[in-house]
């Protein structure tokens, strides 16, 4: 399903730990019921996807910046994270990562997000500056046609990693039939605040297109 249901649902900063399950009591405080939310485009594939999620999975923090998952399910759930990518010597965004049930595993990094969205952000600024360097002039002619032609990071590639997309039931991605998250028949998107907080901090400190241009 590629369409948005329900409002987003905020977990207040004071709870270290969320509930999402399949049930259709009502949601609140640390309890996300995705049985709740009405749909009138649910699929039958979605319909027994939610079914089948039951319990569902446990969201907890830990340690100033971890986001672990334990998985309450019978069925596995799968999971995008570019702190597992890491961990398993995967490219970002290479992998989906699947998560068995009574599993708990760590699968965000306060830490290891701010790092990599320093190093995605330098490349991009000194790539940036090549490309300039090169409309200029400034550059050999062959690091000229490589400057022109490799392309930057952009503000989506380093709010991935502020996200984690995590599938129920069904995978995706490059070792399932289904290729994008968007096809299974239930997901969700957790949207991770102090990280979005300290790429809004990096994003203000990299260098405009106009002061690239002054350089």
């Amino acid at each position: 399903m590629d369409t948005q249901v329900g409002e987003l649902f905020k977990v207040p900063y004071s709870l270290n730990s969320v509930t999402v399950d399949g049930y259709v009591d009502p949601s609140g405080g640390d309890r996300f019921c995705l049985g709740r939310l009405s749909n009138v485009h649910r699929t039958d594939a979605s319909e027994r996807a939610r079914l089948h999620i039951g319990k569902g999975i446990q969201l907890e923090t830990k340690n100033e910046g971890e986001v672990w998952i334990r998985c309450l399910s019978d069925h596995s759930v799968f999971v995008q994270s570019y702190f597992l990518d890491h961990q398993a010597g995967r490219a970002p965004g290479d992998a989906v990562h699947k998560i068995y049930p009574k599993a708990y595993i760590k699968v965000f990094d306060l830490y290891y997000c701010h790092e990599e969205m320093m190093r995605q952000a330098s490349a991009a600024t000194a790539v940036a500056m090549r490309q300039q360097a090169a409309v200029q002039g400034k550059l050999h002619s062959s690091l000229q046609v490589n400057a022109v032609q490799n392309k930057g990071v952009g503000v989506d590639d380093l709010r991935r990693l502020c996200i984690l997309r995590l599938s129920f039931v069904k995978g995706w991605g490059p070792d399932y039939r289904r290729q994008s998250i968007k096809e299974t028949p239930c997901w969700i998107e957790v949207q991770l605040h102090r990280a979005l907080q300290l790429l809004d901090n990096v994003l203000y400190t990299m260098p405009s297109d106009s002061q690239i241009q002054e350089e």
